[in-house]
């Protein structure tokens, strides 16, 4: 189902992809309820140095992606802070 968002909206691959224009919180909560995540993708500066580009993680998916993190890349190298925060 769409998520019951306003404003603009591309969709893709037969609607299992959307690209919205519009306020983060609202479409991250959009996408949660519906059982999905969102990624951010485009922002200025000021939001993306606050915001993660991904859906933050629960605690066991966070653990977990810290586990294969370290695993792959025990020094840490790898564009540390990339895909998250946390690692």
């Amino acid at each position: 189902p769409a998520p019951p968002l306003d404003g603009l909206q591309a969709i893709e691959w037969g609607g299992g992809l959307r690209w919205y224009a519009g306020e983060q919180p609202a479409i991250r909560g959009a996408a949660a309820r519906l059982g999905g995540h969102a990624t951010l993708y485009r922002a200025p500066e000021s939001l993306r140095c606050l915001e993660d580009a991904f859906t933050p993680l629960s605690p066991a998916l966070l653990a977990l992606h810290r586990r294969l993190k370290k695993a792959f890349d025990p020094k840490g190298i790898l564009n540390p802070g990339r895909l998250y925060a946390e690692f």
